[in-house]
């Protein structure tokens, strides 16, 4: 392998060659797919109970309607399917199975309780009220606290209660060195659920092969081969006869990273007719059951010293799990995530925790961009400012003293992450640097009002997972997780070259940056290849594409083919020039003997000769064809990290928070394409920006879901995203192939606890305690108004 010195086309901005299909609307996503002829239409009948015996179900009506095929409940597919759940080993996790339509009981707002099946959509569509169920109402829980209240009803009989997952670690002799702090703290912070809100919401179309009894699934996944997996699990068919294809993907966000029921039935369904079977959900859909994230509870205890070096913290983590455990993930992945990543940048040594997930009656939670990290870094950012203010200390000063400084790289974190290397201290530096934080702080009144608005700073200094491997996610209990990715290389007959890798893109520009490592190793444009992924018929097996995985695995594993295939051209070419392979080079379309000018070969003419094009023979031993295929597993995890700095103003009369500054600094090691790695930091810090002050899918106490539309759900607008200033600092991985570290969830991550401790920051002065987003505006007028209430009281 080159050494990282020598790449020449990675570290380049090139234009993004999805773009120009992309804003011409060429690209093909699920609904714009040639219909095969005989197609069935589904819809599914929504439960509009939290939680509901179902007595009875008359769907004479509706079939009776013009254009419907038949109306099928979760009895009719029983024989077809298998209960859905995922496979989790880990001690602490009751399993919890569900039927892909309700039989007998729903348990949450949206639960499917029949399906449609008609000739067209628009029939299938009327039919939807003509299904008559007959529900008896059952009590029900929504919430984490009302969910652990001895009380509560409990959802699955089997659990006893409702934890679905306890967990717990503490380092040696914890209360001890816990108790050798000179301070104690102690907050409970929240985080409100929210959901991706792709622009392009989920549908899928199976396909029978007319000839065979294979099948092919059409559905806009991040995780191609893991589907397949499941639907042949579920379905009791050999997974060679399914495959799954991802057309144009608009979005994903990681809640197109699960596996869905939907995608069971669809392809049950045509296995039973006989005949394709299309489904595709509208928005209201989309919100009330594709899987949410978040809502957390988080209380974070810390031991201090008197000069602000934490000595031990203490973190409980409750999470929600919804109704039922998600696929592939279950509740594990957010709530493991928020307890491992808490240590973050810092110097924690002394650490314990206890986690637990909760059923409850709404819809299943799961993966969504920054997973577990943004809950993390609300408790431990905002547990900095609150050590700031209790010693009397600047909240950047108190970072500095607990924060990794470079000459202790590598390091191993306290629960045994090893970070290879890092710009911790740099990116804080440079991000308080780009803001002006001294001069801020030196000219902020201690009432923080100027100009009749409160304003504050806050600061956000994060790692990032990254790049999971298989031993990352086997100690988190995910058992058919590959963690592993795969390329396969092929230099064609022309010379040019195709690579298909086993990832799914879902527009992060993979096909501009796969095209560029593969071009940069062997020495050709990047024009000049093709890269072919979302389609297990034709890539190797591997894991997918989520939790900023696609450049470190997907990358890795491209760098590692090509110098395979690399390695066969120069054996090739050095026969046919008569020349050691090992001296020549692969340079403009070309293999070129260094020593002698004269002598080289195009790409070209040594692929005729591997694919017997001419009258040349091959180097004895050698196999004809020119491609190779590779298997990258990276490290446990690989850590990316950067610093969020935010000044914001906040109108104390009607609680509006307006962000006046933001710096963004980010380092994800060797960058592939700088423009591509703007992008995913722009486009994550919007969604924090979301998350932070505005985004909340809201349940009433009885589970009904109250904002399943995008007037009541509101997510940014241009009119609400500030000019982001970014810098990025690039200290490359030692660990993984061509130092690449992940990029795509780090600016969600530091967005949410920057600026809910600028806005805390800002209302410091009035005493207002900020523990919770989204900050709306209603809520901060209320703690604006209660904090003035109480001072008026206390100054009578």
């Amino acid at each position: 392998m080159k050494a990282i010195e020598d790449f020449t086309l990675i570290g380049k901005t090139v234009l993004r060659r999805e773009d120009s299909y992309l804003m011409r609307g060429k690209a093909q996503f699920l609904d714009d797919l040639p219909e095969p002829k005989g197609l069935i239409h589904i819809a599914f009948v929504l439960s509009p109970y939290a939680r509901a015996d179902i007595l009875s179900v008359d769907a004479s009506a509706a079939k009776a309607l013009p254009g419907v095929i038949d109306v099928l409940t979760g009895k009719d597919l029983a024989g077809d399917i298998k209960t859905f759940a995922p496979v989790i080993e880990i001690d602490g996790y009751h399993d919890v199975r569900r039927p892909v339509v309700a039989i007998d009981r729903v348990n949450f707002v949206g639960e499917y309780v029949a399906v449609i099946l008609a000739e067209s959509p628009y029939a299938a569509q009327d039919a939807l009220d003509l299904v008559d169920i007959d529900y008896d109402p059952l009590p029900s829980v929504a919430g984490i606290k009302a969910a652990l209240s001895p009380d509560a009803p409990v959802l699955h009989d089997h659990l006893g209660d409702n934890l679905i997952f306890r967990t717990a670690f503490e380092t040696e002799d914890f209360d001890a060195r816990f108790a050798e702090g000179d301070v104690v703290l102690e907050e409970e912070f929240q985080l409100g659920r929210v959901t991706g809100v792709m622009i392009e919401p989920r549908g899928c179309m199976a396909w029978p092969d007319p000839i065979a009894t294979n099948m092919t699934l059409w559905t806009p996944t991040q995780i191609p081969h893991i589907v397949r997996t499941a639907i042949a699990d579920h379905l009791d068919i050999p997974e060679s006869v399914l495959r799954v294809v991802t057309p144009a993907v608009g979005g994903g966000f990681g809640t197109k990273a699960h596996v869905y029921p939907d995608e069971l039935i669809v392809v049950a369904l045509a296995r039973r007719y006989g005949r394709a079977v299309k489904w595709v959900q509208d928005r209201r859909e989309d919100l009330l059951t594709n899987a949410h994230a978040r809502e957390h509870i988080l209380k974070l205890r810390v031991a201090v010293a008197n000069d602000g070096e934490i000595r031990a913290a203490h973190l409980d983590v409750r999470t929600n799990c919804g109704a039922y455990p998600n696929h592939p993930y279950s509740p594990t992945l957010e709530a493991t995530a928020a307890v491992r990543m808490m240590p973050g940048p810092y110097r924690i040594r002394n650490y314990k925790y206890d986690v637990c997930s909760v059923t409850t009656n709404t819809a299943p939670t799961g993966a969504y961009r920054g997973t577990g990290q943004p809950s993390a870094f609300l408790a431990i950012e905002g547990m900095m400012d609150r050590i700031g203010r209790r010693l009397g200390l600047d909240p950047a000063d108190v970072r500095r003293r607990n924060v990794i400084q470079p000459e202790e790289f590598p390091y191993v974190n306290v629960v045994g992450v090893r970070y290879d290397t890092g710009s911790y201290s740099q990116s804080l530096e440079r991000g308080l640097e780009m803001v002006g934080y001294d001069a801020f702080r030196a000219a902020q009144p201690k009432d923080r009002l100027v100009d009749g608005k409160y304003r504050g700073i806050g600061i956000c200094n994060y790692t990032e997972v990254s790049g999971t491997g298989a031993p990352g996610w086997r100690v988190r209990g995910f058992a058919k997780m590959p963690g592993f990715d795969s390329s396969r290389v092929v230099v064609e007959p022309d010379g040019k070259i195709t690579v298909y890798v086993s990832q799914a893109d879902a527009g992060q520009g993979h096909y501009t940056t796969f095209a560029q490592i593969a071009a940069d190793r062997l020495g050709v444009s990047w024009e000049d290849v093709m890269v072919v992924e979302g389609d297990t018929a034709k890539t190797p097996y591997g894991t997918g594409t989520f939790a900023s995985r696609g450049s470190v695995v997907g990358g890795g594993t491209v760098i590692r083919c090509s110098d395979k295939v690399g390695v066969k051209i120069r054996r090739i070419a050095g026969y046919m020039l008569n020349a050691d392979p090992e001296r020549l080079v692969l340079k403009d379309g070309r293999v070129i003997d260094p020593e002698d000018a004269d002598r080289s070969l195009s790409l070209r003419e040594v692929a005729e000769t591997a694919y017997s094009m001419n009258n040349l023979g091959l180097p004895q031993g050698e196999e004809h064809g020119l491609e190779a295929t590779d298997y990258y597993d990276p490290p446990m995890v690989t850590m990316a990290n950067g610093t969020h700095v935010v000044q914001v103003a906040v109108d104390p009369e009607d609680g509006r928070v307006e962000i006046e500054r933001y710096a963004v600094v980010h380092d994800c090691g060797r960058v592939i394409n700088p423009k591509i790695v703007e992008g995913q930091v722009h486009g994550a810090t919007v969604q924090g920006i979301g998350e932070a002050l505005m985004e909340e899918i809201v349940y009433d106490d009885e589970g009904q879901h109250l904002n399943a539309n995008l007037l009541d759900y509101l997510i940014p607008t241009a009119m609400d995203v500030p000019n982001l200033e970014l810098s990025h600092i690039e200290t490359p991985s030692i660990d993984t192939v061509g130092g690449i570290k992940g990029a795509a969830e780090g600016g969600l991550t530091g967005a949410v606890p920057a600026i809910a401790n600028a806005v805390s920051d800002a209302l410091s002065g009035l005493g207002v305690n900020i523990t919770r987003v989204p900050l709306r505006p209603a809520y901060v007028f209320e703690q604006i108004r209660q904090a003035r209430a109480e001072r008026e009281s206390s100054e009578q």
